[in-house]
């Protein structure tokens, strides 16, 4: 099996299969994915002092003793918007932004998470790494921004950001007990499960 059709997306929703929440609308299907938007929370990385420097040693054994919540509750702060809630993405700038939906997958369908092409076009880059969201995961999706374009670029929480695929797994009886790791659950960047 491969990638689902809109129809099959459709009744995996109708029968609770899937679940996305806030559910998507009519105008947020394409013929084998569905539209997901801008949550209410952008981050950014702060910039060290001048003359700092903050290494991240991910080399070190056993790799686990880093963890993502304690540096990014150091480190992550909220872009704020305007008055008018336009949040700006300034040029080569990397950020952090929650999706609308919660998603909820069951142990049979993986999903993908990627840009829109109209936005890849202005040099707005969508989600650059780790695309994939294991059977059976659930939460928030973070996604990764990057403004590679010489132009600020405003948004607002609920365009359209992006678009979610569904994939098949096949044989996945054992998946449900697989770990499936510490982002499951999350609700916000500032968070693994």
């Amino acid at each position: 099996m491969g990638i689902l059709s809109r129809q099959a997306i459709a009744r995996r929703l109708e029968v609770g299969d899937i679940i996305i929440n806030p559910p998507p609308q009519e105008e947020d299907y394409d013929s084998d994915a569905v539209d997901v938007h801008l949550g209410d929370h952008i981050y950014e990385w702060k910039t060290p002092p001048k003359g700092a420097t903050i290494s991240i040693s991910l080399w070190k054994q056993p790799p686990d003793d880093f963890s993502y919540k304690q540096f990014s509750r150091q480190y992550l702060c909220e872009v704020p918007p305007d008055n008018f809630g336009i949040i700006t993405l300034r040029p080569h700038t990397f950020y952090l932004a929650d999706l609308r939906q919660h998603t909820t997958l069951p142990p049979d369908i993986a999903m993908h998470v990627q840009g829109k092409s109209s936005l890849a076009r202005l040099g707005m880059l969508v989600h650059l790494t780790a695309p994939h969201a294991h059977a059976g995961w659930r939460g928030r999706l973070t996604l990764e921004i990057c403004n590679l374009g010489p132009f600020n670029i405003e948004m607002k929480p609920g365009m359209t950001i992006g678009q979610l695929t569904f994939w098949v797994v096949e044989e996945s009886g054992g998946a449900a007990t697989i770990p499936i790791g510490q982002f499951d659950g999350q609700e916000t960047a500032l968070e693994s499960g």
